[in-house]
């Protein structure tokens, strides 16, 4: 590209060295902005003498240059004039120039001597105050010794007289070069390999007029980058983690000291740089630290961690409406005990319900004709998709509990006796027998329950489904070491007879539907289905140690699958929880208690009735 037709003066040079200048430190990587070239490896003051030599910055200029002309040329609009470092309105930075001695103040009586920063003021005689303007010290440097001492930019040539300084330092447009734009960038954009290898290599002469080269002021060095990083925690979980902390160039960091919430719970063990204890606060906390690369300086930096709540404050409590139709205390708990005899139920409101501000669904009952042995234990489940299930489960075990009741008393209790008597002796007839008269009597059982819940549809003018619920119910009665158990399954939930350790026999199959939370209840279709005996059981079972009963809201967290229900391990780390509970001295309300464990996507209603043999008695 072909020179300029108006050639810079020093003084010009020196207006714009500090633009040029931060533009190719801009190139190299020595600003805030994305660099240009690759890192290299090369120390600052390297760096410097490249940005601050006249090959590079008449190459810069004229790239500025060549840009004025294609904005020009393609008519873009008003011509391009390059802004000079005074009419800035804050400065781009020091330039190399602009370190030398020109706004020194040298001793008259010591030319040579070496100037001293000093504050200039103006005399008394000047007509307005003006701003004090440090003056910069001179940078002093031995001259090499195959190359003359450089002139100095403020001090006259001794072989030409010194050029007028021009009015303004701003530039007029540059006239169109002589080469086209292809050229142009040809030209300006030289590859790096076209520079010379060695900073150090001979310069070339200077020439007279030229601006002396000086070694710019050290700029601060920017604090490298790093990154830092600590796994999520939860609210009251013990948490031990170390902080992840690596530069730009992946090098692992010594984190010194952070500084912690007092009421976030964790402390710093710098040996090990990890965070230790059990978090107390949940939310976003970004934690101020220092760091360091090894010895010698330290920066500083920021750790976000995450300490999540604990699942289970994130339920509310809420009572329900007080006009609410058909309300039921929250928690019930019963004990019946005799010398012989233990019947124990409990029920409890999910948190669904507590947070949904509505009633519990799950009923229960237990019962013991003391003059027969006959125990019985019913459990009911209110649908949560019906309005009124709340009230159905209770219609459901009130009502089937007291036919099933009456015919375990008085006479037709005795005969249930005698038929169980003779098993031992003839356990198919007495099977048959019993087997029988228990189909009759939880038909029946159901029919009455189904005709309560309708009259009292009818009577509120709501329908049937409104009140559904499952049921599921037992007869039991002990006879020497031996356990009888008949019962009925309608809907989800378990029965199971439990017992020696290591063994349980379900005592039918839940039922369940296309979707998860779907099961079968209680209605007349039921009543009629051909397979309605499938749901009745029957069992005589030796060294049994309970029988249990649970509504869905205790078998899906416990057991989670039908496999699972039937797997005797689960039955027996159920029971080393439960066992301790009912030697307690008010077992009816440690249990009302034990329903309320956390189960993460498990709060649905929770109730449970057994009947068991304690230890003392076997």
């Amino acid at each position: 590209m072909s020179e300029p037709r108006r050639k810079l003066t020093p003084e010009m040079r020196a207006a714009f060295a500090p633009s040029v200048e931060t533009l190719v430190r801009t190139l190299m990587g020595q600003g805030n902005d994305p660099p240009f070239f690759k890192s290299v490896e090369a120390s600052h003051e390297t760096i410097e003498t490249f940005v601050c030599s006249d090959a590079v910055f008449e190459a810069t200029f004229n790239y500025a240059s060549a840009l004025m002309h294609i904005w020009q040329q393609q008519k873009y609009g008003q011509p391009l004039r390059p802004l000079s470092q005074h009419q800035k309105s804050s400065g781009a930075g020091q330039s190399c120039a602009s370190s030398t001695a020109s706004s020194k103040s040298h001793s008259p009586n010591d030319p040579g001597s070496e100037p001293m920063p000093e504050t200039i003021h103006d005399t008394e005689e000047s007509g307005t105050p003006q701003e004090e303007t440090p003056a910069m010290p001179e940078v002093i440097s031995d001259p090499s010794p195959s190359q003359p001492e450089r002139a100095r930019a403020d001090e006259p040539s001794a072989t030409s007289e010194p050029e007028p300084a021009p009015e303004s330092s701003e530039l007029e447009p540059l006239p169109e070069p002589q080469t086209d734009t292809s050229d142009v960038i040809a030209a300006t954009a030289k590859p790096m390999d076209a520079l010379p290898d060695d900073p150090g290599d001979e310069p070339k002469p200077q020439q007279p007029g030229d601006i002396p080269a000086v070694a710019a002021p050290r700029a601060r060095t920017p604090e490298p980058r790093a990154a830092f990083s600590l796994p999520n925690a939860k609210v009251g979980v013990e948490y031990a983690a170390r902080i992840e902390a690596r530069d730009a160039v992946d090098q692992r960091l010594i984190i010194q000291d952070i500084k912690l919430p007092e009421t976030l719970g964790l402390h710093f063990d710098p040996e090990s740089g990890e965070l230790r204890g059990t978090p107390q606060t949940a939310g976003d906390h970004r934690l101020p630290l220092r760091w360091s690369l090894g010895k010698g300086t330290s920066y500083s930096g920021e750790c976000l961690l995450i300490v999540n709540p604990d699942p289970r404050s994130l339920w509310k409590i809420i009572e329900p409406p007080e006009d609410a139709p058909y309300p039921k205390s929250h928690t019930d708990g019963r004990l019946i005990q005799t010398n012989d005899i233990r019947l124990i139920a409990a029920s409890r409101r999910g948190r669904s319900h507590e947070h949904a501000s509505s009633f519990r669904d799950d009923d229960y009952l237990i019962e013991l004709d003391a003059e027969n042995g006959w125990s019985l234990l019913i459990v009911a489940d209110g649908a949560g998709s019906a309005q009124f299930s709340r009230e159905g489960s209770r219609l459901a075990v009130t009502t089937a509990g007291a036919h099933l009741l009456s015919n375990l008393t008085g006479e037709q209790g005795a005969r249930l006796s005698t038929a169980l008597a003779n098993w031992d002796a003839e356990p198919e007839a007495s099977a048959k027998t019993l087997g029988t008269a228990f189909h009759y009597l939880f038909h029946e059982a159901a029919s009455l329950a189904i005709q309560s819940i309708e009259q009292e549809a009818a009577t509120q003018g709501a329908k049937p489904r409104d009140y559904a619920t499952t049921v599921l119910a037992a007869v039991v009665k002990r006879q020497g070491t031996s356990t009888f158990v008949a019962s009925f399954w309608m809907g989800d939930g378990a029965i199971a007879a439990y017992g020696p350790r290591g063994r349980v026999r379900l005592m039918g199959t839940p039922d369940g539907g296309e979707f998860a939370g779907q099961t079968r209840f209680l209605d007349r279709a039921a009543l009629a289905d051909q397979g309605f005996a499938k749901r009745i059981g029957l069992g005589y079972f030796q060294d049994l140690t309970a029988v249990l009963l649970m509504t869905d809201g205790v078998s899906d967290p416990r057991f989670e699958t039908d496999s699972g229900l039937a797997d005797p391990s689960r039955w027996d780390a159920l029971w080393d929880e439960l066992a301790p509970i009912l030697d307690a001295a008010e077992p009816e309300q440690t249990i009302v208690d034990w329903l309320g464990f956390f189960s993460p996507g498990n709060h649905d209603d929770r109730t449970l009735a057994l009947h068991w043999v304690s230890a003392k008695e076997k």
